[in-house]
């Protein structure tokens, strides 16, 4: 399965059929059907525009904007935490997390919540992931960070 969190936006991918169910029985998360792909339930009604002062997902956005739902986080330094459940502001996320280059990739340990700030101090706000289910891992071929 591969996952692209953009901008704090999650995007799920099926390379196999059975992977979607595989991680929401395995993790606990609720994933839904958007488009082409999944993403994680909270955000299935995310708008693809913000209007400054408005709430966007619970949280006063902070900018009027119009594109795709990861541009509209990224324009409102937004991010899913799908720890807590909700979106919140990327500079509020205070989790710290090791992120690994193991060869031509980088491991972690779970799913990398957005806003994560690397042992090196540098705050993450996305990444291109896959996750195997017959090992268990998850394999970053990108990271991004502020």
């Amino acid at each position: 399965m591969r996952v692209d969190c953009l901008h704090g936006y999650f995007i799920f991918t099926e390379t196999k059929s059975g992977q979607i169910s595989d991680f929401v029985s395995q993790t606990g998360l609720s994933l839904v059907k958007k488009d082409t792909y999944y993403t994680f339930e909270f955000c299935e009604n995310a708008k693809n525009y913000s209007l400054a002062g408005l709430p966007y997902l619970g949280v006063p956005a902070v900018e009027t904007f119009e594109g795709n739902i990861w541009d509209v986080f990224e324009a409102n330094a937004f991010v899913y935490d799908f720890v807590l459940g909700i979106v919140r502001p990327i500079i509020s996320v205070v989790q710290k997390t090791s992120i690994s280059l193991a060869g031509n990739k980088y491991v972690a340990n779970g799913l990398i919540l957005p806003g994560s700030i690397t042992d090196d101090g540098q705050r993450v706000t996305g990444y291109s992931a896959w996750y195997s289910r017959d090992i268990k891992t998850w394999n970053y071929t990108a990271v991004y960070y502020v």
